[in-house]
């Protein structure tokens, strides 16, 4: 039997994509009127106008659900450990867990695995290689973890977006040893449910 993706009905959140349509619509329609000699100038003019609305509503669609992503992603951070959580918790949760998005944190990971190769030439990259080598093993761990197909907790992707993206990470900026394998220490944990 094949799982579903579970439903999420009752939350109102922003479609980018959906936005737009009804002036995507009307933007289409307008060129209809360039068919008309007449009006074929004002039909291609309204048909740019409405189809640059529908970028903004979009864009700011886009904006809105990315705002939306950010504060529920605090919430999956500070949450003790699950239990009775509202659908829009749980939204993000299934959004975060996606195999897909799995794989692409896996492969970001294995790409900082690649920066850490003593053969590979200096880049512009702020990863601190030296710092970040002998902890290669907790960082291969990690990535082994995101690839496999067991079980994994939204709050340890978050935590190891974080480690990877952020630039107050331990990977970028000036930290003690220990830190940095804390921090990898606990990212580790935190993907086990």
């Amino acid at each position: 039997m094949a799982a579903h993706a579970p439903r999420f009905g009752t939350l109102d959140l922003p479609r980018p994509g959906r936005s737009a349509l009804p002036l995507l619509a009307l933007a289409a329609v307008a060129l209809l009127f360039e068919l008309d000699p007449v009006l074929r100038e004002a039909g291609l003019l309204a048909a740019a106008l409405f189809a640059v609305a529908a970028l903004v509503r979009a864009l700011r669609a886009r904006r809105e659900l990315a705002g939306i992503r950010r504060a529920v992603d605090r919430l999956i951070l500070d949450l003790p450990g699950g239990g009775d959580v509202s659908e829009l918790v749980q939204w993000r949760a299934h959004e975060l867990v996606d195999p897909d998005r799995r794989d692409a944190l896996a492969h970001e990971l294995d790409r900082v695995l690649r920066q850490l190769d003593p053969a590979h030439l200096p880049s512009s990259s702020p990863l601190r290689r030296a710092a970040v080598r002998p902890h290669a093993d907790l960082l291969r761990s990690i990535g082994d973890r995101l690839a496999d197909d067991r079980p994994v907790t939204p709050r340890g992707i978050l935590l190891a977006r974080r480690l990877l993206r952020d630039a107050s990470s331990p990977l970028f900026r000036e930290a003690d040893d220990g830190e940095l394998a804390r921090t990898l220490a606990r990212v580790r944990g935190a993907l086990e449910p």
